[in-house]
């Protein structure tokens, strides 16, 4: 029995990667289904303790048609020392007398980024809540001295059933065309990015969110028409919806899309805000936000919206058009000029009496005065630039206290 494997092409995919997805096939698929399973769950707390594969995992397998498996690769060190991952696995095919074969799964990106104009982006972001403790456990991560990607937060400091309902609602979303074509579906994890046929487009995105914090951008994309879009940043209680189309819909119709989406979301999330662009999708919020900056800075640098996540149940980067905050937020203004106010779950939906200023036709954003009076009606709610010093001189550690 033996297994081949295109050394050449896994030795190339590691140069610039933080991990290969591989293509696992067999003369026998039943047998190496089990195989791999059993490997991937004994051989990663085993390789992790070698040199430079600190906190490798390995997700997976997914069987695919025609018996192939598709598994996941994600080490935050030296993507070289992954040679060694693959050659257990190997290994471990022979010792199990299988004839198979191992493949690198060819990278494909999203043609969107590369279309500079005709982009029009409404974008939601949205946080989930912490579980309690989160700094202990990220204090006892550092201890171990991983590799420095491991030592911030990771996907199980957040409250379980939180993340399981938002995972379920943004995958949802994601393939809700309204064509209700099936679309070109993509999976980008950190710096690979695969087009899945869609049966296999979730499962995918499912098992590259099984990795500690890798970004996970997953899209559904029918262009030119309509792409959508979610993002689960590096920061992980962040999670970013993207629809972009051809032309905005009225500022009304938009704020009925922002609306119904968070209601979807309530109560799994701590907080939300809307806005508009006229660029592609992007894969974090902080790129989302330089524009904005860029008109009226808010306190606090949008660049640097990570150093708020300790707080973001709590505080909000600025005034947006439609926002939602939670049971943790401070009181608004009493006679809010700017927002109407209603109660969401235990929190608050704060919608713009003027949409049109905030959800232009153009995606620019509101004018200086705009945001001025907005924020204004929110002032108790938005970081101070000394409460964003002080949660990053003290690395999350001094923060204002939630609303009792």
């Amino acid at each position: 029995m033996a297994v081949s494997v295109d050394v050449k092409r896994l030795k190339r995919a590691l140069r610039d990667d933080d991990g290969p997805w591989l293509l696992v096939s067999a003369s026998s698929p039943g047998a190496l289904g089990d195989v791999l399973a059993s490997w991937a769950a004994e051989a990663e707390p085993r390789l992790g303790q070698l040199p430079g594969l600190m906190g490798v995992q390995l997700l997976g397998p997914l069987a695919l048609p025609d018996g192939v498996f598709l598994l996941r690769l994600v080490t935050y060190a030296e993507a070289k020392r992954l040679v060694a991952v693959v050659t257990d696995l190997s290994a471990t095919l022979e010792a199990a007398g299988l004839d198979a074969r191992i493949d690198v799964a060819p990278k494909k990106f999203s043609p969107l980024g590369d279309i500079p104009t005709g982009h029009r982006l409404t974008a939601v972001s949205v946080t989930l809540p912490w579980r309690p403790g989160m700094l202990d456990r990220r204090e006892q991560r550092r201890a171990a001295n991983p590799p420095a990607t491991l030592r911030a937060w990771h996907r199980s400091d957040l409250q379980e059933e939180a993340w399981a309902a938002v995972v379920d609602t943004a995958l949802a979303w994601c393939q809700e065309l309204r064509s209700s074509a099936t679309g070109n579906r993509y999976v980008v994890h950190g710096l690979s990015s695969l087009q899945t046929a869609p049966a296999q487009w979730e499962a995918t995105a499912r098992l590259a969110l099984g990795s500690a914090s890798v970004p996970v951008r997953a899209s559904v994309e029918q262009w030119p028409d309509e792409a959508r879009d979610v993002c689960f940043e590096f920061t992980p209680h962040r999670v970013l919806f993207q629809l972009d189309e051809e032309a905005f819909g009225s500022a009304e119709s938009t704020v009925a899309q922002v609306r119904e989406l968070i209601e979807r979301l309530t109560p799994h999330i701590t907080s939300a805000f809307a806005m508009r662009a006229a660029h592609a999708p992007t894969i974090q919020t902080a790129w989302l936000l330089r524009g904005w900056a860029r008109t009226a800075a808010p306190a606090a640098p949008v660049t640097q919206i990570h150093a708020l996540a300790p707080m973001d149940d709590r505080r909000i980067i600025d005034a947006f058009g439609v926002m939602y905050l939670g049971p943790g937020f401070r009181g608004l203004a009493a006679d809010p000029q700017m927002y109407s106010v209603e109660q969401l779950g235990a929190g608050r939906l704060l919608t713009a009496n003027d949409p049109d200023a905030w959800f232009r036709p153009d995606g620019q954003t509101p004018q200086p005065e705009v945001l001025e009076a907005a924020r204004a009606d929110i002032a108790d709610a938005i970081v101070t630039y000394d409460e964003y010093y002080r949660a990053k001189r003290s690395d999350g550690q001094d923060i204002p206290p939630l609303l009792d």
